[in-house]
């Protein structure tokens, strides 16, 4: 890059900044999260989110991928940062985009190993963590989470893993 001053010029379809001297052309890459549906005895695990967006409502663990980080790997982290436990990833149960939200939600399901009693919120991003059953959810945080419950629910999507 020349370090010429960028404008909002159109390429590939799309106004992007752009160097108007070289050419160079900025691509927005989208943030990509990992998402747990953590089940326990029939129920889902959700945290009362203690940040916006979606302040005080209630949404599945999950969190941004770091640089060189394996999805599964993210998967795992936040589960243990936000909730303290430790799970076993089951399936991928799908990835999910919309033009209106810049992040690729890859959204997997998984089991608690060993016990519950060590589940504690991480207060800065969490205020409560809670086992819902899928009949009785509290007012969910963002679109996504009712796509990511339905498909939970009715197996579509899913795939198993190893």
């Amino acid at each position: 890059m020349c370090a010429t001053p960028l404008k909002a010029l159109l390429n590939f379809g799309t106004i992007r900044p752009t160097c108007p001297m070289c050419g160079y052309i900025v691509f927005q890459d989208p943030k990509v999260v990992a998402v747990v549906l953590v089940e326990y005895e029939g129920k889902v695990l959700l945290g009362k989110r203690n940040i916006n967006p979606g302040l005080g409502k209630w949404s599945f663990l999950s969190g941004f991928v770091d640089r060189c980080e394996k999805v599964e790997e993210a998967a795992l982290r936040e589960v243990k940062e936000e909730t303290n436990l430790d799970v076993t990833l089951t399936a991928l149960l799908g990835v999910y985009s919309d033009t209106s939200n810049p992040n690729i939600l890859i959204v997997y399901r998984a089991e608690v190993k060993g016990s519950i009693l060590d589940m504690t919120p991480e207060p800065e991003e969490v205020s409560e963590l809670a086992f819902f059953s899928l009949d009785a959810l509290p007012e969910l945080a963002f679109p996504f989470d009712g796509k990511i419950i339905h498909h939970f629910a009715t197996g579509d999507r899913q795939i198993a893993l190893d």
